[in-house]
């Protein structure tokens, strides 16, 4: 049990636009894991079960062995989004986000922040409106590092993405999970991206999650 990030079972309900159907999985620390399908499919509305706090849902949830439902702020503290619609202080820099939002997490290490943003070539002193895609990604990245996430949801962080910015977010995300107790769940529409850089994927189709395969390179 110590080494599931994320279970769900029977997961069925309606919310955010659109409806799971017995959606079930077991994701484990030490793997990177795709979630593809065409848009409506389903997958942010699976993001966004586990992100909100009220449970718009039958079935269960646990993320590190917490049952979601009761513990939504635990289970925060050990989740890292990065997502076009996460929210931030748009007219504050990155490091200014981080010093403020850091304050939610009991753990947040400014320092491990830092110094992913080095790593990541991103300034903290840009305002994020300033940012561009990509560095805005990167900045999330970090500040979910900071907090010792877990369990990483990338919604389509890669799309428009060049080549050189796939490499360096998949050497990160290797990396991440090569030293700490972790896993990756991502969605995207790059078929040729989950090959090369997943371990396992899955297809959903109209809120229904097929089973994780192993990802092939051909």
């Amino acid at each position: 049990m110590d080494n599931i990030a994320l279970e769900l079972k029977d997961v069925t309900g309606k919310g955010f636009g659109f409806k799971l159907k017995n959606v079930s999985m077991t994701l484990q620390n030490g793997y990177i894991y795709a979630i593809t399908g065409k848009n409506g499919a389903g997958k942010t509305t699976l993001f966004n079960y586990i992100l909100t706090e009220k449970k718009r849902y039958t079935g269960s949830i646990k993320l590190s062995g917490y049952e979601l439902a009761g513990n939504h702020a635990k289970a925060m503290e050990i989740t890292g989004l990065v997502s076009e619609d996460n929210i931030f202080f748009e007219n504050r820099t990155g490091r200014q986000n981080a010093e403020i939002l850091g304050l939610i997490y009991d753990n947040f290490d400014m320092e491990l922040f830092d110094k992913c943003m080095k790593k990541m070539n991103v300034s903290g002193q840009t305002t994020l409106w300033r940012m561009s895609r990509g560095e805005r990604m990167k900045f999330q990245l970090a500040f979910a590092i900071a907090h010792h996430s877990r369990l990483y949801l990338l919604d389509e962080a890669t799309a428009g993405m060049d080549a050189v910015f796939k490499i360096e977010l998949f050497d990160m995300l290797r990396q991440l999970i090569a030293g700490e107790n972790c896993c990756v769940l991502m969605t995207t529409h790059d078929m040729s991206e989950i090959a090369k850089n997943t371990d396992y994927d899955a297809i959903m189709d109209d809120g229904t999650l097929g089973e994780f395969v192993e990802s092939i390179e051909v």
